[in-house]
């Protein structure tokens, strides 16, 4: 009787050791073909496995390769439902050859939800164990993703990132060129956060357009050629960027809503506002945030037409789709703790169905809900206080904006009237003698009267820049009054090719060697 009972033991150890290391082989398939690049079909496998049935193992197997597979297909990762399941298993266990992937895509989902330090520390620890373990293409893609949070505040280790991880692909057997084209882009990207100077960046761009082009693969080369527009307009080169534009259209294979409105806002740049409309126009909003750059566009349109009425409702419209987006972002919360609740419910009544445990499920849910509904409460109860505060600040900001292009017009087209007259003196006058276009109870006149409707302009940039001379003022009042740089060259009798060159010696005196405004931009805004 022992012996049989001891026997019924063993049995019974035998089976449960045996079920406990029996795992799903349909998760390591499912993985193995997200990292091959069929994303898709691992889903369709991921999508027939009962969780509630995976020991811890292999639910954290089954987290990683549902998230890694939804990356692939262009999912973004702001949930962490799945991958902190996968996070918090391997997070004990570096020597686990999965431990830098789940260390990479939880990095991912900190970098998407604002949690940048957060992301670099997991995008550090993937860099380190990848390297360890000979995963390459994992310690690539954590230095790709560390360069794209760092070049904001400090392009420096940024470059270094990004030039690692183009070394390394490179280096690799079996790359794709169209993944070298695109870490050769972000090289490029990096290094314009820091360098004024975009040539570099566009000697780059074209490396990786010839590698798109080799690879064949149209996306690449439309992306590439996007990139390469974006270079030539960092460097005020508008018709290159135009034509780069255009080609990354040309081998787009579908509508995309980004590259017709880059090319939009490039015929806006040039002032070419007829073609900026009609592009426009052929551009299909996808989404919350299109929409607001889509009606952002046509207002500034609007605005440089003088249409003011057109440009009010402009403003209306995209003020409508970013109340929409806020409580979209809302809803998405909502549903992303709803799922969550949902979830743990199914999980913790598979596990157990004690009676304790079901309470607290139940006090759980009720205390989520509590807390939705207040958030919800205080989310409205500020969006009808900020209306009511915007709508004020609008009107009062209108009537501001409507006296003060007023008064900029007029003193604009008095100096253009000044400039014009003494213009067709000198070209009656024979002798060489340069004529004095304003005197100095002219610039006087402009000082007080850029002081009394621009927010003391002369006093704050005398102020904010003491190392300006009395000339570099009345130089930056011409540019403030948006004078044409050829009304600002006849008045100071010189080319106006030397106007442009004063502008670029003008961003280290306002402290912008290292900053992509332009001193135009810079002046207008202040």
């Amino acid at each position: 009787m022992k012996r049989n009972i001891i026997y019924l033991v063993l049995f019974v150890t035998v089976l449960i050791s045996s079920c406990q290391s029996n795992h799903d082989k349909r998760i390591p398939a499912a993985l193995s073909l997200a990292e091959s690049g069929r994303p898709d079909s691992a889903l369709i496998q991921l999508n027939k496995i009962d969780q509630s049935m995976l020991s811890d193992l292999d639910m954290a197997m089954y987290s990683l390769a549902y998230t890694m597979a939804q990356d692939k297909t262009g999912i973004d990762i702001d949930n962490d439902s799945l991958i902190r399941t996968a996070y918090t298993y391997y997070y004990n266990r570096p020597e686990d050859s999965l431990y830098a992937k789940s260390q990479y895509y939880m990095g991912k989902y900190y970098a998407l939800n604002d949690s940048s330090e957060k992301a670099l520390q997991c995008f550090r620890k993937s860099i380190v164990m990848a390297k360890r373990k000979h995963d390459y293409d994992t310690q690539c893609l954590s230095l790709f993703q560390q360069s794209l949070i760092l070049r904001d505040y400090d392009p420096d280790k940024a470059i270094l990132c990004a030039k690692a991880a183009n070394s390394i692909y490179n280096n690799l057997k079996g790359s794709k060129l169209s993944n070298k084209a695109y870490y050769l882009l972000n090289l490029a990207e990096c290094i314009s956060y820091k360098d004024d100077n975009p040539n570099i960046c566009i000697s780059l761009a074209r490396k990786a357009i010839r590698y798109a082009i080799q690879s064949n693969d149209s996306i690449t080369i439309s992306n590439s050629y996007q990139d390469l527009a974006s270079f030539y307009g960092l460097g005020g080169n508008i018709t290159l960027a135009l034509k780069a534009t255009s080609e990354s259209l040309r081998y787009n294979n579908k509508d995309d809503f980004s590259k017709i409105f880059a090319l939009s806002q490039f015929y806006v740049l040039a002032d070419s506002l007829t073609q900026a409309k009609r592009k426009l126009s052929e551009a299909l909003p996808l989404n919350i945030n299109d929409s607001c750059a889509y009606y952002s566009l046509k207002r500034d349109i609007a605005i440089k037409e003088s249409d003011l009425a057109n440009a009010e409702s402009l403003a209306d419209s995209t003020d409508f789709y970013l109340d929409k987006k806020n409580s979209e972002n809302l809803k998405t919360r909502n549903t992303y703790y709803s799922l969550m609740l949902q979830k743990e419910i199914a999980r913790t009544k598979a596990l157990s169905e004690s009676k304790w445990k079901s309470y607290v499920i139940l006090l759980i849910a009720v205390s989520a809900l509590i807390i939705i509904l207040l958030m919800s409460f205080i989310f409205f109860q500020k969006k009808k206080q900020m209306n009511e505060k915007y709508e004020k600040g609008v009107k009062l900001h209108n009537m501001e904006i409507e006296h003060k292009e007023i008064q900029i017009t007029t003193m604009r087209k008095f100096l253009l009237s000044k400039i014009g007259i003494i213009q067709r003196l000198q070209s009656l006058n024979q002798s060489k003698h340069k004529l004095l276009l304003l005197s100095k109870d002219d610039w006087e006149e402009i000082e007080i009267f850029l002081n009394s409707t621009d927010n003391d302009f002369v006093v704050k940039i005398k102020d904010g820049f003491p190392e300006l001379t009395t000339k570099d003022i009345q130089f930056l009042m011409l540019v403030k009054l948006k004078l044409p740089y050829k009304s600002i060259a006849l008045i100071y009798n010189i080319e106006e090719k030397s106007v442009k060159q004063r502008m670029f010696l003008f961003k280290k005196k306002l402290g912008l060697q290292n900053s992509k405004m332009s001193t135009k931009e810079f002046i207008e805004r202040y």
